[in-house]
């Protein structure tokens, strides 16, 4: 019985010394390929990454669109999906950023529902920046506003943002389009309207 365990001793070491012999010496072993920096990047703060994503926010809108958000606090942006008489789209949409997205009727600006749409972090809060927030709710509703609607808590206007707030928000919004257009601020219903 002892010879055996010897015998098996003397196989393991030889097969480890065997094994030793195969590798290559420490000079002659591939390097690993350097880690690209982006991996490597240490965490930005709360303000560069709000930053960050406001730069973001901008290069995707277009420019009346990131006019109205620097000067309104959200974007007033249409709808894809088209009415039942196929003319008009069937929304417009308030994108605010870490609140519901208001829809409002296309002519009338009249808000009809709420939805709450929340893209949460992995680890829970923080939110995400003001920036990357409104540009997702942006992007959804521009390439699959079907399936954003479908999905999100649906819910009366002003259940979580005050009626008050979305009222004095769409008149804003139209002193501020025609502004642009250069109308009389007294026009600026009529224009919303018809468009």
């Amino acid at each position: 019985m002892a010879g055996l365990l010897v015998l098996l001793l003397v196989v393991t070491l030889g097969v480890l010394a065997l094994g030793l012999r195969a590798r290559p010496p420490l000079s002659r072993r591939p390097r690993r390929a350097p880690r690209a920096s982006w991996l490597t990047e240490a965490p930005v703060g709360h303000q560069e990454a709000e930053r960050r994503s406001l730069d973001l926010l901008r290069s995707c809108v277009n420019a009346d669109e990131w006019e109205m958000f620097r000067e309104l606090g959200f974007i007033c942006t249409t709808g894809r999906r088209p009415s039942r008489a196929g003319a008009l789209p069937r929304y417009r949409y308030l994108i605010y950023p870490h609140l519901p997205v208001v829809a409002l009727l296309p002519r009338s600006l009249a808000p009809v529902r709420e939805y709450c749409v929340l893209f949460p972090e992995r680890g829970g809060p923080p939110a995400l920046p003001t920036g990357d927030d409104v540009l997702a709710k942006w992007m959804t509703l521009r390439a699959d506003e079907e399936r954003l609607l479908a999905h999100a808590n649906v819910s009366s206007p002003g259940c979580q943002i005050p009626l008050s707030r979305i009222e004095r928000d769409i008149a804003r919004y139209r002193r501020w389009t025609a502004r642009r257009a250069g109308l009389d601020p007294g026009e600026a219903p009529r224009m919303a309207a018809a468009g």
